[in-house]
């Protein structure tokens, strides 16, 4: 099977990240004999840097998996703003000009977002009478209306109704739809105002725990004990981007008020744009440690020395259920969320973790407590933990089910 996996900002494994959810499942297909191109962008998400100066075709992977990257003139800093929207498009653009001088696949697995390159696959797929499944991993375009007031909402919803065109023919013209949630999948189905139908699937975000194993070395102990980390505490760990919807005033406020006896420290491991106030705020408390981006041998040795998992999000944050409760699960890590929804509903039914109130210092504490001041409820959970993520959220069991899945729909 000729498949191409469509999908921009994720991580790649061949620039030092970790892999994650397309990464993963290229690597299965690959493995399976399949001819897999993957589809990304030469300006890096998480960097804010290009990794190539041009479009570039055919570079090729270890695992055998080609890829190719589309290139904008337009690179942007802020999540939100108009450079990024204008990046978006260009990259769009080079897909629509790149993929007709390409041998057709067989199928097309496209995240969705961005609107922009899920638009243009689709329409390709359509004029090429191919399946094209799309993967929902966030709530575009109804996600830039949450940080306005109820009453500029309709305002606002009006400006975007370019990407709600464009979102409604996704889903109206596409062959299934896939997503990480059943939020996520219903979101889908409503933009393209279908009934869900057998092949609409829900393929959860997963982790391979393989990784955390096989890139542990003494010399990354050595070097996070000069930078601060003391493995002999209670390691708190927040792992992701430092943007506005993320909130670690509170996390940094909490651990002031926490005493040296209750033996803890805060781990920060990322990068953004809320960077340099965090870090102001934290004044070089020693129980607070900022370790910037690291590479996926790092992340692999902050996951198996911290304790508990940190997901420390603003009110209203649009996130349902992220990457890193599974990465968290996948260590044995205890989660404290202020995530509604989803993220709360699964902590609370499986016991893998607690849930407190954004923005609510005391909350938060009192919460944190109730782990560092019971060790058998702290060991208990990470015990569940692991056995949530092996029997739900391996990598190897859900991306191997959605490559039999992609086979299936290539039939159609």
């Amino acid at each position: 099977m000729n498949i191409w996996l469509i999908v921009s900002g994720e991580p790649l494994e061949m620039f030092g990240n970790r892999p994650h959810r397309v990464g993963m499942l290229s690597k299965v297909l690959s493995r399976q004999g399949h001819l897999v191109t993957w589809w990304s962008t030469t300006y890096d998400h998480q960097s804010k840097k290009y990794l190539y100066k041009k479009t570039a075709l055919d570079v090729k992977k270890k695992c055998g998996v080609k890829m190719c990257f589309l290139h904008s003139k337009t690179k942007y800093i802020k999540n939100i703003s108009y450079a990024r929207i204008k990046n978006h498009l260009e990259v769009a653009n080079d897909f629509n000009c790149t993929s007709n001088k390409c041998k057709v696949p067989d199928i097309i697995f496209c995240a969705y977002p961005t609107i922009d390159l899920a638009y243009e696959a689709t329409k390709f797929a359509g004029r090429n009478n191919i399946p094209i499944v799309i993967d929902v991993r966030d709530l575009w375009p109804n996600i830039f209306l949450t940080p306005f007031p109820g009453f500029l909402q309709p305002l606002v919803n009006m400006l975007l109704t370019r990407y709600n065109n464009k979102a409604k023919y996704v889903f109206e013209n596409c062959t299934s739809v896939t997503a990480v949630s059943e939020k996520y999948l219903n979101y889908g189905l409503n933009l393209g105002e279908r009934p869900k139908s057998k092949n609409d699937r829900i393929f959860p975000l997963a982790f391979d725990r393989n990784i955390l194993k096989n890139n542990l070395s003494l010399d990354l102990e050595v070097k996070y004990k000069k930078l601060g980390l003391d493995i002999e505490k209670i390691i708190i760990w927040f792992v992701g981007t430092f943007g506005k919807t993320y909130d670690l005033e509170t996390i940094i406020k909490s651990a002031k008020k926490m005493s040296p006896q209750d033996g803890v420290q805060f781990v920060f491991t990322g990068d953004g744009e809320m960077s340099d106030y965090w870090t102001s705020l934290a004044n070089k408390s020693p129980d607070i440690l900022f370790t910037g981006w690291v590479d996926s041998n790092d992340l692999a040795y902050l996951s198996s020395v911290s304790n508990i998992g940190l997901m420390a999000y603003k009110k209203g944050a649009p996130q349902g259920l992220p990457n890193k409760i599974f990465e968290y699960l996948s260590a044995g890590s205890p989660i404290l969320s202020s995530l509604k929804g989803e993220t709360e509903f699964l902590l609370k039914d499986k016991g893998v973790g607690l849930s407190y109130e954004a923005g609510n210092v005391d909350d938060f504490v009192q919460k944190l407590k109730k782990y560092i001041n019971n060790s058998d409820l702290m060991n208990s959970t990470s015990s569940r933990c692991v056995s949530l993520y092996e029997d739900n959220y391996s990598a190897q069991r859900v991306y191997g089910d959605l490559a039999s899945y992609l086979e299936e729909m290539a039939e159609h």
